[in-house]
């Protein structure tokens, strides 16, 4: 996993919590955006969203909360994975899964969504990832 800084996880973490309050508008606009972007990826979500919804949230925040614990993430981070395979998720998802997430954060935090906030997005975002891709699809 590519090192997190200290800013880098403070930043993630200060900017959840700020949007935490409207934590079910971000997950609204978060599945809003990515069926979109990628409407192919519909299908993979079966039935009425609320659950789903609320799962994300929940894997979201385990996600931010262990940014600086690598022994608790990355073992997290590995078998979301895998059940993401079970789902039907393939390498060229997490993308635009990605920049569904960063447009959702974007329009939650309005004007508090600065480029240092974007960039530890993007960094931490891509660490996570790169890892469920590499121990998933290997």
């Amino acid at each position: 996993m590519d090192r997190l800084s200290a800013a880098d996880i403070e930043c993630v973490r200060h900017s959840f919590d700020r949007v935490w309050s409207e934590s079910q508008r971000l997950s609204d606009l978060f599945y809003a955006r990515l069926f979109e972007t990628a409407p192919d990826v519909r299908p993979l979500f079966k039935g009425d969203l609320s659950e789903q919804k609320q799962k994300f949230l929940g894997t979201l925040a385990v996600i931010v909360g262990s940014l600086e614990n690598a022994s608790v993430l990355m073992p997290a981070a590995e078998t979301l994975a895998r059940q993401h395979v079970e789902y039907g998720v393939a390498p060229d998802h997490y993308p635009v899964v990605g920049e569904a997430l960063l447009w959702s954060m974007a329009q939650c935090l309005g004007s508090h969504w600065t480029p240092e906030i974007a960039a530890a997005w993007r960094k931490a975002y891509g660490a996570v990832t790169g890892h469920m891709i590499a121990s998933a699809y290997a």
